[in-house]
């Protein structure tokens, strides 16, 4: 097993670079230049002024150039400097910021674990019932709204109309006179809104996949032969069923591990979250290269770790796979 995980993770040292490469490429042929969100609106700025700054940025040399000395800061874990006005490292902006998208994501995942299993698990043994027709139009409802707008409309109705909870930032303006225990709470006052909302797509994706993987195993020989031989129906659908159908569900859930990151931008822009998502989106409208690269490599490094996860997760789920993988 040790053997197979060092030759997938020595595997994905090519690809990560294949990534970097073409990544670093569209985006300096993208339209725009670092230097014109610094200098346009500076009337007094001059030719000689934008020269130096785009020396000062790296940008007057080749671009295979560029990309060589990206690369070898990022050998040494240096992701560079932000072009922003604060030239602050850009390893000290995702640090700062990371805790909070995080947590945000964590906390979604885990209400779509909790939830999506035990709705597409039951769907699937009452197809046909009540319960399934219900939930069928649940998650489908939640599947087709647009996070943004259901985001707007929990601002409008939770938090204007009702005026149960925030409806931006993550603390209140008094948070530092609170107490441990009031800090908590104003913190899950804060994400509950953000948290449920992007949490809403995902439940209804992971519940149907599962629900159908669930109707197609229910079908097999294998579970008419585990009753056969005077199995409990839980122990059946749970152990043998469930385990089966958890299979290309673990696939979705290892893809899903790049949306901890990138899958916040929505919600950190419209709740004003000071996260990763917000500072990536702030960074590609200032065309700021070192800050966008560091996060499309996060995001290639979260992708590349998630098909690991998910294929380790394979083996977990199945035996077969175990066998002939890690043999």
């Amino acid at each position: 097993m040790l053997k197979y995980t060092a030759t997938r993770i020595l595997m994905m040292i090519p690809t990560l670079l294949g990534i970097t490469l073409i990544s670093f490429t569209v985006m300096h042929l993208a339209p725009g230049d670092p230097t014109n969100y610094v200098l346009d609106m500076n009337p007094k700025a001059s030719q000689t002024a934008r020269m130096r700054l785009r020396e000062l940025y790296g940008l007057d040399k080749p671009i295979h150039v560029q990309y060589w000395n990206w690369l070898k800061s990022l050998a040494k874990m240096d992701l560079g400097r932000s072009f922003a006005p604060d030239r602050r490292l850009v390893r000290d902006k995702i640090i700062e910021r990371l805790p909070v998208t995080l947590a945000l994501n964590v906390f979604s995942m885990a209400i779509i674990l909790a939830v999506s299993l035990p709705l597409g698990l039951v769907a699937a043994v009452r197809a046909g019932g009540i319960f399934d027709r219900t939930s069928t139009v649940f998650v489908f409802i939640c599947f087709a709204a647009p996070s943004f707008w259901l985001a707007l409309l929990g601002m409008y109705l939770f938090g204007v109309k009702l005026g149960w909870l925030p409806i931006s930032g993550m603390t209140s303006l008094d948070y530092a006179q609170m107490s441990a225990g009031q800090k908590a709470v104003d913190l899950a006052r804060h994400l509950a809104m953000p948290v449920i909302i992007s949490s809403l797509g995902g439940l209804a994706g992971l519940s149907r996949y599962l629900r159908s993987n669930m109707l197609e195993i229910i079908r097999q020989d294998f579970l008419t032969t585990a009753r056969a031989k005077g199995l409990p129906e839980r122990t059946v659908i749970w152990k043998h069923a469930l385990r089966n159908a958890l299979i290309p569900v673990i696939t979705i859930l290892g893809l899903s591990v790049p949306g901890l990151v990138g899958g916040s931008v929505i919600m950190e822009s419209i709740y004003a979250i000071p996260g990763l998502g917000q500072l990536f989106y702030t960074a590609v409208m200032g065309r700021d290269y070192p800050v966008v690269m560091g996060g499309l490599v996060m995001g290639a490094v979260l992708t590349l770790a998630g098909n690991l996860l998910a294929d380790l997760g394979y083996a977990a789920a199945d035996p077969r796979v175990r066998d002939s993988a890690f043999r």
